[in-house]
Formats: C-alpha cells, sequence, structure tokens
C-alpha cells in the first residue's frame, strides 16, 4: 500500500494515514467482521446443523507444554465477553437478520461512520 501511494520511509506517515488515503479499511477490521458476519449466517441455521454444532465443539485430551494457542474460539469468546453477551443471547439476536447486521455495525462501523 505504501508502495502505491508511493511514501517513503523517511516520510513519517501513519498506518490510519495511509489507510484513510486509500480509503481501505484495515485487516484486522475487515477479518473481524467477516468473523462476526460468519458467526451470525451459522447461528441461523437449525440447532441439528453439523456447522453450528461445531461452534460449541470442545475437543478432549491432552495439549502439549508452553502458552495455549490463541484459537478462533478463544477469540470469539473473549469478543463475546467484552460485549456482555453468551451464545444463546447471540443466538436469539441473529434470528432477527438486520438486527444482526446492525450488531455487526455496531463493532465494526464502516468508514464515515466514526470509531
Amino acid at each position: 500500500m505504501r508502495g502505491i501511494l508511493r511514501i517513503k520511509w523517511h516520510d513519517r506517515v501513519r498506518n490510519e494515514e495511509a489507510w484513510r488515503r486509500t480509503g481501505q479499511t484495515p485487516v484486522d477490521e475487515e477479518i473481524g467482521m467477516r468473523r462476526w458476519l460468519w458467526i451470525g449466517h451459522t447461528l441461523m441455521k437449525p440447532h441439528n446443523n453439523i456447522t453450528r454444532q461445531a461452534l460449541q465443539w470442545n475437543p478432549q485430551g491432552s495439549r502439549g507444554r508452553g502458552r495455549p494457542r490463541e484459537t478462533w474460539k478463544r477469540c470469539v469468546d473473549r469478543e463475546m465477553s467484552k460485549m456482555g453477551k453468551g451464545w444463546g443471547q447471540l443466538g436469539k439476536l441473529a434470528q432477527d437478520r438486520s438486527g444482526w447486521h446492525l450488531l455487526v455495525r455496531g463493532l465494526y462501523p464502516a468508514k464515515g461512520e466514526g470509531h
């Protein structure tokens, strides 16, 4: 991106400014938004759907030594706890498609809506 904008290292331009100039969404925000849209899509499915059951799956067994890896589920659980919601509440919210999209837009506002 900096090459496209012809920003040299000595120009001292912040990443936020480079994102603003290109009109692109930062990668971490794009990934987060898509993650929550996928969760909503999955929670709208029936309870017996294998994709929905996979959200609650907890593999058994022993782990290796060291710090546990950051998993997708742990990341989602951490974001849910910040929101103060659980899987049951999210399942009810996801049944209302427009309400779910409002929730995701609240978490990741589009450019021009403010941060």
